[in-house]
């Protein structure tokens, strides 16, 4: 891929947090792809997840070719007391993208929001809150989206629908980044692979695909 691609450039790490080592890679991120940060609890992953999304800082820092982001929460992640409907309102304001009551409509129905988007995000059940949050990236569409343990929380016909999407995304030139302790997620998309493992035993990170 040409430099043009490049999305995210990040740079070897090793730190020291709350008496926990980590050691992450330098990482090279092109357009159009999905990457999975995988292991156990406690490796840094969403450490990492977040540094790269620029929610942490990171010394070097990273490094980003885009500003046009979206961040999906394990939980939380939306304005409290704003409705659904509000918080996809707020958010397409900020947008480059041309975001009409139409797109929002649409959008609240292919996620099955309709029915509760007048309820204010301090109402919902943590499900109603990650599907929110996922409603409202495919409704900006970022360069980059970045997910914190991307099915947790969904049901079964929510995590078909979700991957489905994700699919559509990264082969239409979306970039995905996730955090996850199971190579299982999304593996039928045959992400890239960055395996770091849990304290001083991830000075052994490597970076592989498939498998």
């Amino acid at each position: 891929m040409t430099q043009n691609n490049l999305m995210l450039e990040s740079f070897e790490q090793k730190l020291t947090i709350s008496g926990q080592s980590f050691h992450f890679p330098a990482l090279h991120i092109h357009k159009g792809t999905l990457v999975a940060l995988l292991g156990q609890s406690g490796s840094g992953k969403s450490i990492l997840l977040r540094q790269l999304a620029g929610l942490m800082d990171s010394v070097p820092p990273v490094i980003r070719h885009t500003t046009s982001t979206a961040f999906i929460f394990t939980r939380h992640g939306l304005f409290q007391h704003y409705t659904i409907r509000e918080n996809l309102d707020l958010c397409a304001m900020f947008s480059k993208r041309s975001i009409s009551e139409d797109d929002i409509d649409q959008c609240l129905s292919s996620w099955n929001l309709r029915a509760v988007q007048h309820r204010s995000a301090s109402q919902l059940t943590p499900q109603a809150v990650k599907v929110t949050q996922i409603a409202r990236a495919s409704l900006l569409e970022p360069d980059i989206v970045f997910v914190e343990k991307p099915l947790i929380g969904l049901s079964y016909d929510q995590a078909k629908h979700f991957i489905e999407w994700v699919d559509g995304y990264v082969q239409n030139g979306g970039t995905l980044i996730y955090s996850e302790e199971s190579a299982q997620v999304f593996r039928t998309l045959q992400p890239t692979y960055i395996n770091l493992d849990g304290g001083d035993k991830n000075l052994r990170t490597v970076m592989n695909t498939g498998t």
